[in-house]
């Protein structure tokens, strides 16, 4: 009776066959299969692996050939000289094989991120008892688990699921009846077996505002004819009427995780306000006018509440007017000439020209004719360049420098038991280490005395101080370091009133503007003409209205978009437009176009086109 041969042996065998050689080796190739000699040279057999009654045998090669090969499957772990092996291993007769299989979770209880929802998840009813299948002797082998569905180990009950979830102290609202449920009729999808409540949040505080924050162009017909000098519309409030209307905070409600723990809601936010002189704050959180005026509010984290009189030039801001300083909305009804400027603590409104001038604005500017060679600056920049915001701003960094300097020259003579007046201590480093200090109260002072009217006396104390410090006599009699500190505290008081005047919600608006430099901490309109060799800046958009407006040789910046008309011509110098957002041209000859840090220069006629991120980037 003939040896029975395996296939693996009998794969060995046909790989050995050399074709080319046959015939040399052709009394091989009539022996049979139980004639071949494992000794001969010739005979070159691989190792195998087979299991049997969970055990695992192995085979060396025969005469160079290759080791058997193998790898576990999940959820069996397979080591190899006591280190668990992840992928094919080769091994050898030799190697300690041993084995294990992963028992996995029956079921699994999760825990929503908001630790609101509790689910349950069944992955098996039963557990069986589990071991490796047995194999015939092959080369490479993988080493599966196969259950024995007829010895059961374990299975899932109610109590089981319950155990877990006070392990893993859940308490709220349990679902008893839907773990039974699944436990009976089996989905083996995540259910929800427990709830918390989530928190109610509650309602920030918020502002009611009646009046309307921008200027209208309205035209109205006066005596048969319509009037196109005086159709602005400011916006005003009269005596008793109401302004505005806190709508106070709404607390939220607690809630309860699924372990029973409170879950408090996010505070909401409180509304502070603050009334000037001629608003009245109620109680109940009404702002309502006592005089006529334009209504105000300034102020981010604190809202400032005032009615604003206003300073009315019937003609030109000329040499006859001198410059205007005013805490108000300041209204021109002529141009602004040569040199002039114009600070107001409100709103600009000019319903001529501005030539050559300087105008800015802790709120908004209008002109109605042109802008020609002069500087608009209106909310932030009307603040960042008003001269009593920057003059005082100055004096308190010397100030702070001249406290703590002469301090340490008082401590050193006292060191040395010696005694000076106090004023000389501050004259001597006003004249030696400090002269910037005369030149900026002189600044400070001129500012003051071109304060218009109703804003002086409130000034009145920061000007006699500031008197002493620029007469070296009362200098020297008057001032003492606690006289130094007051006069901080007065001019910081000052730079941070005029911080606080800056509005929100403004613009600068003209109909054209040439050779000028315009900036804005809100939006920038061109009503009619548009722009030429100007700078314009905006921290948020850029609007040409009407179709005829160009812009040549000009920069444009705006924190958010630009719309534009006619960018550049034939000739002329080019044009940059940069916005974080988009451009928006209805025809641009020539020019750059910016979006955030991306760039793309135009040299051909586009129409119609808008430019954001992506198509700078294409």
């Amino acid at each position: 009776m003939k040896k029975h041969i395996s296939e693996t042996e009998l794969i060995t065998l046909i790989d050995q066959l050399n074709l080319d050689k046959m015939e040399e080796h052709s009394a091989f190739s009539e022996m049979g299969t139980d004639e071949i000699d494992p000794n001969d040279p010739a005979y070159k057999q691989d190792g195998s692996i087979r299991i049997h009654n969970q055990k695992i045998h192995v085979q060396d090669p025969i005469n160079g050939g290759d080791f058997a090969v193998i790898y576990p499957m999940s959820p069996l772990k397979l080591y190899i000289n006591d280190k668990e092996v992840f992928g094919e291993s080769e091994v050898s007769a030799e190697d300690r094989i041993s084995w294990e299989i992963e028992q996995l979770p029956l079921f699994e209880v999760m825990i929503s991120e908001d630790k609101l929802i509790a689910h349950f998840h069944l992955h098996a009813k039963e557990r069986y008892c589990s071991r490796i299948a047995d194999t015939d002797p092959a080369h490479r082998l993988i080493v599966k688990a196969e259950e024995d569905m007829g010895m059961v180990l374990k299975t899932v009950q109610l109590g089981d699921v319950v155990a877990k979830l006070e392990e893993m102290s859940i308490k709220a609202r349990i679902e008893f009846a839907a773990i039974q449920q699944e436990l009976l009729l089996p989905t083996y999808l995540p259910i929800v077996v427990a709830r918390g409540k989530a928190p109610v949040l509650g309602k920030d505080a918020r502002l009611e505002i009646y009046f309307s924050q921008q200027v209208e162009s309205e035209f109205f017909e006066v005596d048969g004819s319509i009037d196109f000098r005086n159709h602005l519309r400011i916006p005003s409030v009269k005596e008793g009427e109401l302004m505005a209307r806190k709508i106070p905070l709404v607390d939220g409600i607690a809630g309860y995780d699924v372990r029973g723990s409170i879950t408090l809601p996010t505070p909401p936010k409180d509304l502070f306000m603050v009334a000037k002189d001629n608003v009245e704050l109620t109680a109940d959180g009404s702002v309502i006018a006592r005089i006529q005026g334009r209504p105000r509010i300034t102020g981010s984290k604190i809202k400032i509440f005032d009615v604003s009189t206003s300073y009315v030039v019937s003609g030109d801001v000329d040499i006859e007017t001198g410059n205007i300083v005013f805490s108000g909305d300041v209204i021109v009804h002529g141009d602004v000439t040569d040199n002039m400027i114009i600070e107001s603590l409100g709103n600009v409104y000019v319903y001529g020209s501005v030539y050559n001038s300087t105008i800015t604005a802790t709120g908004s500017i209008n002109v109605r004719g042109n802008v020609i060679a002069s500087k608009l600056y209106s909310g932030y920049f009307g603040v960042l360049f008003n001269r009593l915001y920057h003059t005082s701003k100055m004096l308190c960094d010397y100030m702070e420098k001249l406290l703590v300097a002469s301090k340490l020259l008082t401590e050193a003579l006292e060191a040395k038991n010696q005694s000076v007046r106090y004023g000389q201590i501050v004259l001597l480093l006003m004249e030696t280490k400090m002269k910037e200090i005369p030149e900026a109260i002189k600044e400070l002072q001129y500012v003051i005395s071109n304060i218009q009217h109703i804003k002086q006396e409130e000034y009145e104390k920061l000007k006699e101080v500031s008197e002493i410090f620029s007469q070296p006599t009362k200098l020297l009699e008057m001032v003492t370091y606690g006289c130094v500190q007051s006069f901080l505290a007065l001019l910081q008081d000052t730079h941070s009133e005029v911080a606080r005047m800056q509005e929100e919600n403004v613009e600068i608006s003209v109909n054209q503007c040439q050779n000028s430099e315009l900036k804005s901490n809100g939006d920038i309109v061109i009503n009619r003409d548009g722009v030429l060799l100007c700078e314009l800046f905006s921290a948020r958009n850029i609007v040409f209205v009407s179709d005829n407006s160009i812009c040549r040789g000009s920069r444009l910046e705006a924190g958010d978009s630009i719309s534009a008309k006619v960018i550049g011509g034939q000739t002329g110098a080019i044009s940059m437009l940069k916005a974080k957002r988009k451009v928006k041209v209805q025809k641009m000859f020539s020019g750059r176009i910016c979006i955030g840090k991306y760039c793309k220069d135009v040299f051909e006629l586009v129409e119609d086109t808008t430019f954001d991120i992506q198509m700078i980037k294409e």
